[in-house]
């Protein structure tokens, strides 16, 4: 039970939610969730279970896909459709040609401003519960980066969009931006996750599938193991001779490191293999590519950031 849920979550339940559920079908005593979806959004929602969780951080990070719907014409306090209206505008100049205009202006790196009403914290007091409380405090604005953003469709006042985007990134907030930005205002009201990384809607399950599953004692079938969750990250192969100090948590020396299969990147992460297949750990590089190939064979290359056996 040392592996990944790649779950869809539907409209409804918490992401805690779906955690409790997938741990009391299972019977596993540890699991975690990769990257938390609103109760009112449905989509993707992998979870770890036990030793597995020890992966999370390295899986959060990853880009994600998103199916979101836009009201134009009204913002609200929560910039979804649970929240109150508290701007309105008129739509009717806003056609096909204006929104993927104004779509391609939202690509690239830049600073989204999270909204009130999230999970990020303020002295340890998650947003929303100081929004809840009628209390506005001035956000720092995060990094985000919109790979891509394009119209799948409009029809009246509803737009449909297709995002893809990396980890940290508040839909409802792009989709309030979007509507400023065309001034008609708008908000989030509907939104689908299709993808975080490898994990992708064609291979997920449900909880129906879960526990039928289960029953039929064929839960192996439907799990993914680390090693598979973890195959984004390139492989640094470890010499079999040296496998155990690595599980020790012994730094990487030059001299442990049989091949490296992508170009080295200073704090880039990666997937420590013996010959033989095993996965030991994930790593982070110390040095490019060419101060790695000049390293002493004594010369630790990499760090040990967590171990997997």
């Amino acid at each position: 039970m040392n592996k990944v849920v790649n779950l869809y979550k539907p409209k409804g339940p918490t992401s805690f939610d779906m955690v409790q559920r997938v741990k009391g079908i299972l019977g596993v005593k540890k699991a975690g969730h990769i990257g938390t979806l609103d109760p009112e959004a449905e989509g993707m929602l992998p979870i770890c279970l036990n030793r597995s969780t020890r992966i999370i951080p390295f899986l959060t990070s990853q880009f994600k896909v998103y199916e979101a719907e836009m009201k134009l014409g009204t913002a609200t306090d929560t910039q979804d459709a649970t929240g109150a209206v508290i701007a309105e505008g008129s739509d009717e100049h806003v056609d096909e040609n204006l929104l993927r205009a104004t779509l391609k202006e939202f690509e690239g790196p830049q600073n989204q401003i999270p909204p009130m009403y999230s999970a990020k914290k303020k002295n340890g007091i998650p947003l929303y519960k100081l929004a809840r409380s009628g209390i506005t405090i001035d956000r720092n604005p995060v990094p985000i980066h919109i790979y891509s953003i394009d119209l799948i469709s409009k029809n009246a006042d509803r737009a449909s969009i297709s995002v893809q985007c990396s980890s940290g990134t508040y839909i409802r907030t792009l989709c309030n931006d979007i509507g400023e930005r065309m001034g008609c205002f708008a908000h989030m009201s509907k939104l689908i996750r299709t993808q975080v990384g490898i994990f992708k809607r064609e291979t997920s399950i449900t909880l129906e599938t879960l526990e039928r599953a289960v029953k039929d004692g064929e839960v192996s079938s439907v799990l993914m193991h680390q090693e598979d969750a973890l195959k984004f990250l390139p492989a640094v192969i470890i010499k079999n001779e040296f496998s155990k100090l690595i599980t020790n948590g012994i730094a990487l020396s030059r001299k442990f490191i049989e091949s490296v299969s992508e170009p080295t990147r200073p704090e880039a992460f990666y997937r420590a293999v013996a010959e033989d297949g095993q996965l030991l750990a994930i790593v982070e590089s110390k040095y490019n590519e060419i101060d790695f190939a000049a390293l002493e064979p004594e010369a630790v290359a990499f760090k040990i950031k967590r171990v997997l056996v």
